[in-house]
């Protein structure tokens, strides 16, 4: 796997749905698409081959893509190929942006040092779930500028500080970054939040969105399956919501739960009633997903705290 940068994005690009990148790109690609004078917005669109609601609303904005001062990388175009999140026996693309040995590391920290070096003004990760969650946006730091980009997509947003290796935990360090979870990718609706999102990222004179209030949560634990687990799909309804203790989150199988440093905290929210197990006190949970494969792949859910709107 190798970086390629362009200076241009042809239209017979855009033309291609995200299954045919791979033919057309040779794998993932860096767009450098800046315009003299003007800061760029950091854009970036299938890191999960999967996730194809981003690359959607680039299509769909090809014409504001034309006008803007933009960095695009396109991402996972090999996963994309697949239909899947990551390539069997590859690691997962977002969570190799902080350190590693493998060739995706390597790119990562390419288009890392290349955007850190254009100055961006914003940086947007455009991503699908696989579970039902209402639309978020992840963040790993609470100025003002990232707090009210967060309020400029959704409701919800999400304080990660798990898990290591996510992209926008390192772009944060150079400039407001988000991440923005637009839901699944059969939704419609889906690419229309990415493309208004998308929309508003590239136009440096947008105005700010009147203020809103944010339900900001903060990752406390990161909950894993055994390989034999059999999950709750119906789990699914408490996504952004509290589910009482007691509530199922795997009919059979183990279930791990850890802090972001590693801590083992299965004993504080977890507790086996025969072969299930349920949460051990109240809980919010966030991205559950109904997706066996895909909890074996990352994670079965996040569970959340509520966070205070600054550090």
């Amino acid at each position: 796997m190798a970086l390629r940068v362009a200076d241009a994005l042809p239209r017979a690009v855009t033309d291609l749905p995200s299954g045919a990148l791979a033919g057309a790109l040779g794998g993932p690609t860096l767009f450098d698409l800046r315009r003299h004078g003007e800061p760029p917005a950091f854009v970036s669109v299938l890191v999960h081959g999967n996730e194809p609601s981003g690359w959607e609303a680039v299509r769909r904005l090809r014409g504001e893509l034309d006008r803007a001062s933009v960095l695009l990388f396109v991402g996972n175009v090999a996963a994309a190929h697949a239909g899947v999140r990551a390539l069997p026996r590859r690691p997962d693309f977002n969570r190799v942006w902080q350190g590693g040995e493998a060739p995706e590391t390597t790119v990562a920290n390419q288009v890392a040092d290349y955007a850190a070096a254009a100055r961006p003004r914003v940086a947007v990760d455009i991503h699908n779930n696989t579970g039902r969650n209402p639309p978020y946006s992840v963040i790993a730091r609470r100025d003002a500028a990232t707090l009210g980009l967060a309020r400029a997509f959704a409701r919800y947003a999400l304080f990660a500080t798990q898990p290591r290796g996510f992209q926008t935990g390192r772009f944060a360090r150079f400039c407001p970054a988000i991440t923005v979870e637009v839901g699944t990718p059969d939704d419609p609706a889906s690419v229309e939040r990415a493309s208004a999102f998308l929309r508003r990222a590239l136009d440096p004179h947008a105005p700010a969105p009147a203020a809103a209030p944010l339900c900001l949560f903060e990752t406390s634990a990161r909950v894993t399956v055994s390989a034999d687990a059999v999950i709750v799909p119906e789990a699914q309804r408490f996504n952004f919501r509290l589910a009482p203790a007691g509530a199922v989150l795997a009919k059979r199988g183990a279930l791990r739960a850890h802090g972001a440093d590693g801590a083992d905290l299965g004993a504080v929210y977890l507790r086996r009633v025969g072969d299930a197990t349920v949460l051990k006190r109240p809980s919010v949970l966030a991205m559950y997903t109904g997706d066996l494969g895909a909890a074996r792949q990352d994670c079965l859910c996040y569970l959340l705290e509520k966070a205070p709107a600054a550090a």
